[in-house]
């Protein structure tokens, strides 16, 4: 079992040693998260995003579960598919896409050209 990180905060509850494979796999997905929506979270985005990794965790879990065991026992197929469900809607509600890039200003179209007529590339 893994041990809960500075045992005397209020969100004790919540967080992992960062060097424990579960640890990790929650930060690497936060970071991929915050990385997709721009890298500034809403405070809204924020709540979604820690939703989603605690779910890929447990799904995570989950799924090694299953590939020892060789299948899912009834009521464990049913929390997975519940999961995987909310799992789903929470992406859909984060955005599937990232954050839509910015056109180019002016003067940075203007600066691609002069480097690229500079490198004798054709407009």
């Amino acid at each position: 079992m893994t041990k809960a990180a500075h045992p005397h905060r209020a969100n004790s509850l919540l967080s992992l040693d960062g060097r424990s494979t579960e640890g990790r796999l929650l930060r690497k997905v936060r970071e991929e998260l915050i990385a997709h929506v721009g890298g500034k979270p809403s405070a809204t985005q924020k709540q979604i995003i820690e939703q989603i990794c605690w779910l890929r965790l447990h799904i995570t879990k989950m799924d090694a579960k299953a590939l020892q065991a060789g299948e899912f026992s009834l009521a464990a197929g049913k929390q997975y598919l519940a999961w995987s469900n909310s799992l789903e809607r929470l992406s859909r509600q984060l955005g599937l896409q990232g954050p839509k890039q910015k056109p180019p200003t002016a003067a940075e179209m203007v600066a691609a050209l002069h480097a690229r007529a500079r490198a004798g590339v054709a407009a």
